[in-house]
């Protein structure tokens, strides 16, 4: 499967435009990787631009972990190539590289303090004076705010903490490119955020390109410039959070990213909006760029939110009955079936003094746009 990619303005390229040399791209081309028989990534193609920060996300066993081990140079591909900068870096340590990682454990020195923690890489890599060590070790905790605790050894941190603490001494070797694996799953939901948000700051006004592997959507739809959704191997979608919510472009991405209605239907032909479907429960006015054939068998993917109710039926409805209405704060969501005991969800913002729908209320339902939706052959 190839990659889809949108090219669009974002933030990252204006960093990068401003940062110039200081941000750095990075190249997959036809990457391929096998575990003796078993393919664990297929045709690999992604261009990453300068100060860019990028998600991997796809469910456990899609090949996210394998794909960030080979860019970090852990790995060697069994076909293909890594460019940073155009340049090839097949074969070359992570070091090398200059690629930094923060690990889902963090990987702290335990036996280490704060400071020397961090100051690690800077030793190891031999090229800087202890005054110059000292110096980048004391604008890392100024950057991450762990100066008043740079005596301390991880012990003696809370998750979040040590967190920082990676972060910084991921950041001190100046690296063309910063890994994160998975470094929120071990925080608590309300740190989790605060984090993502701090981890973003920071990396944005350094203007490093920056690849997360996840599998939390919300996580990488916040964080993400763009987002590449992964499944056994394949690259599903390359795009922003927002073109993959709206336009998804193959079927599992639109089941993978949000919350999705998907209603099996059959073309009965052309309509002014585009194609008239017939679904369980009625018809629907879909537009599509792709030719559908007529009577040809297609799946209909629908958000909760982008379903309205009608106060009665025309030409291009849905009739079902609420089976359940869940008050989720400030949106109602209801389980409405259709025939065929085909069940959907519909979303509603809720204000106040609004009457909510009740469950055994007949309804009738269409799409807010003939855009509204993706079409997938069934």
């Amino acid at each position: 499967m190839q990659s889809v990619q949108t090219t669009h303005t974002t933030a990252a390229a204006a960093i990068a435009s401003e940062l110039g040399a200081d941000s750095h791209s990075l190249s997959l081309s036809q990457v391929m990787h096998q575990f003796g028989s078993f393919v664990a990534l297929k045709d690999i193609n992604l261009a990453i631009r300068p100060g860019e920060f990028v998600s991997l996300l796809g469910p456990s066993g899609c090949g996210k972990t394998t794909l960030l081990r080979i860019i970090s140079g852990f790995l060697d591909p069994t076909a293909g190539n890594v460019l940073i900068d155009g340049q090839s870096v097949k074969g070359l340590s992570p070091s090398q590289r200059g690629t930094g990682i923060v690990f889902q454990n963090y990987a702290l020195f335990p036996h280490m303090t704060v400071w020397d923690n961090v100051a690690y890489g800077l030793r190891a890599g031999g090229k800087l004076s202890r005054g110059q060590v000292s110096n980048r070790v004391g604008e890392m905790l100024d950057m991450v705010q762990m100066s008043h605790l740079a005596k301390r050894v991880p012990s003696e941190l809370s998750g979040g903490q040590q967190q920082r603490v990676a972060i910084a001494r991921a950041l001190a070797v100046e690296p063309r490119i910063m890994l994160l694996d998975e470094p929120f799953s071990a925080l608590d939901k309300s740190l989790r955020l605060d984090m993502q948000i701090e981890i973003r700051r920071i990396l944005g006004e350094q203007g490093i390109t920056a690849i997360l592997v996840t599998h939390d959507q919300e996580e990488a739809m916040s964080m993400s410039d763009r987002i590449a959704v992964l499944s056994g191997g394949e690259i599903h979608q390359f795009d922003s959070p927002i073109n993959l919510y709206d336009r998804p472009a193959t079927h599992f991405v639109s089941s993978f990213v949000g919350t999705c209605n998907h209603i099996p239907g059959e073309v009965l032909g052309r309509s002014e909006a585009g194609y008239r479907v017939q679904v369980p429960g009625g018809e629907l006015d879909v537009a599509t760029d792709q030719p559908l054939a007529p009577n040809g068998k297609v799946t209909v993917a629908v958000r909760p939110e982008n379903l309205r109710v009608q106060p009665q039926t025309h030409g291009h409805t849905l009739t079902g009955t609420v089976a359940m209405c869940l008050p989720l704060g400030s949106v109602m969501t209801y389980d409405v079936t259709l025939a065929d005991d085909l069940h959907i969800k519909l979303t509603q913002t809720r204000t106040l003094g609004s009457q909510p729908l009740k469950t055994g209320d007949r309804i009738h339902l269409d799409l807010v746009s003939p855009n509204a939706c993706a079409v997938f052959p069934a």
